[in-house]
């Protein structure tokens, strides 16, 4: 029964990152598809200086670096998959916030990797103004990580906690 239960919690992972990958290629689709490139859209007029859609194009990783890096980029992310597929078949059942912050990461990394396998770049499109312009395979990342922060910063405390609590006996 236990390995049931195991495999659904497996599958959820690829479940979460098959979301993300279609929902970071659909927006990307979208915007190769509707706007011309450098393109802007305000998405609001109360926004105009703070968020609106602008297409790009990026041949690196975050914040510019590694341009025209595509090749090495590739390498690193089809790494980072195979750990992300290991990390999965080892990690208990229970930990379904860690699964799903992994499938939220998988997807992104699979979605700016069918990018850079396609067109040797990534679609770039979310301007938040000061910021540099990212896509949401780019959210995913982010989230999927901040997700594992927050649960490495909850396991510490609650580590200490009980060595606290073992240090009284």
């Amino acid at each position: 029964m236990r390995q049931n239960i195991s495999f659904r919690h497996q599958i959820m992972m690829y479940f979460i990152a098959a979301v993300a990958i279609t929902l970071d290629q659909y927006t990307k689709y979208v915007v190769r598809n509707e706007l011309t490139y450098g393109e802007t859209v305000v998405v609001h007029p109360v926004l105009r200086n703070i968020f609106d859609l602008t297409y790009t194009t990026n041949t690196g990783a975050s914040f510019g670096i590694l341009q025209n890096g595509s090749a090495v980029l590739t390498s690193i992310a089809i790494v980072v998959l195979g750990a992300i597929v290991y990390l999965n078949w080892t990690v208990p059942a229970e930990h379904l916030w860690l699964r799903a912050a992994l499938g939220i990461q998988m997807g992104g990394v699979a979605g700016n990797l069918f990018d850079r396998l396609r067109f040797g770049m990534v679609t770039d499109f979310l301007h938040v103004h000061y910021w540099p312009i990212f896509n949401v395979a780019d959210s995913c990342i982010t989230v999927g990580t901040i997700i594992m922060i927050i649960i490495m910063f909850r396991e510490m405390r609650g580590d200490s906690k009980s060595r606290n609590v073992e240090s009284m006996v």
